[in-house]
């Protein structure tokens, strides 16, 4: 097994139970602070005009309707369009934009790669004069990987080295950002050119699918050349490193959205919900702050509660 093997074996291993622990902690955490501002997205009877069901008397008597469809709806656009930088910073979508899709490109292909390690992956060592061999399907995916690979790793560039130069030359940017937000922006700019060196090194779908063919099987990684070498080290440590940064918000996003900011489960008396504030309010405080009076005995029902002095003049 060789080195990039190893490699990517445990930038996966990493990847996947960081990013897991990490979301069960998250899903396990108290009850957020909502937002309690609407239209929330997943009631459509309301969206378009801005309401809630806070707008019928009776509303604690019904059941609430809540649409998946409704946050799907807007959430694609959010993804894909990156629709709230185009509202509220349009300067910098276009380099955001296709930064995005560089990057999605990049990840839609790792899951076609599997596959085409899966279907066409045995017989691609024997295909490297011509491509008459594969199925009609291996040769869609190999034409696939090939459109995935070259226009992920372009429009990825153009649109990293945008974000660096206007994070450079932008003052408000430049004078918020860390040696953390160039570093990341550096290391995936890496990623893509690397990627492009290796396009143009040479069959470069059919080493891809090597590969990956290896990987599934756990059979020893053929020599792919220096091209494949960097690019593969390159992502590998960059999949190792992804967990650490904030750039999980790929998928912390969900919290965001869907437990602050759409959030809007009515405290009623004996629901699950009142149960969890219950036990909330039971909490111990160790605030510092002097106004909270919090000493580490008293809990968040004992502050609540408690009668607030008045400032001696």
């Amino acid at each position: 097994m060789s080195v990039i093997q190893i490699l990517i074996y445990a930038a996966v291993l990493v990847f996947l139970v960081t990013n897991i622990t990490r979301f069960i902690r998250m899903a396990s955490t108290p009850i957020h602070l909502r937002w309690e501002l609407y239209p929330v997205a997943h009631d459509v009877k309301r969206f378009k005009y801005g309401g809630s069901f806070l707008e019928e008397s009776d509303w604690y008597t019904k059941k609430l309707h809540k649409s998946m469809l409704g946050e799907i709806r807007v959430m694609l656009p959010e993804i894909f369009l990156l629709k709230g930088v185009w509202e509220y910073n349009r300067s910098l979508w276009l380099w955001s934009f296709t930064f995005h899709i560089g990057l999605y490109l990049l990840t839609a292909l790792i899951f076609v790669l599997i596959l085409g390690g899966i279907i066409i992956g045995p017989n691609i060592f024997n295909v490297e004069a011509g491509y008459g061999s594969l199925s009609t399907i291996g040769q869609i995916i190999h034409s696939l990987s090939y459109a995935m690979l070259i226009a992920g790793c372009a429009i990825g560039t153009i649109g990293t080295l945008g974000l660096i130069i206007k994070r450079s030359t932008d003052r408000e940017m430049s004078s918020s950002s860390s040696f953390g937000s160039y570093f990341n922006l550096f290391f995936i700019a890496a990623i893509f050119i690397s990627g492009l060196v290796f396009l143009f090194s040479g069959s470069a779908v059919d080493k891809l699918i090597k590969c990956y063919y290896s990987l599934i099987t756990f059979q020893p990684m053929p020599n792919l050349g220096a091209a494949f070498a960097v690019h593969a080290v390159i992502s590998g440590l960059f999949i190792l490193y992804l967990p650490f940064t904030h750039m999980t918000h790929f998928f912390m996003k969900y919290f965001t959205y869907h437990k602050v900011r759409w959030e809007d489960t009515p405290n009623i008396r004996g629901s699950k919900l009142e149960k969890k504030i219950q036990e909330q309010l039971s909490y111990p405080v160790t605030w510092s702050a002097p106004h909270i009076n919090a000493d580490g005995k008293k809990n968040w029902a004992d502050i609540a509660t408690e009668e607030v002095k008045k400032d001696e003049k």
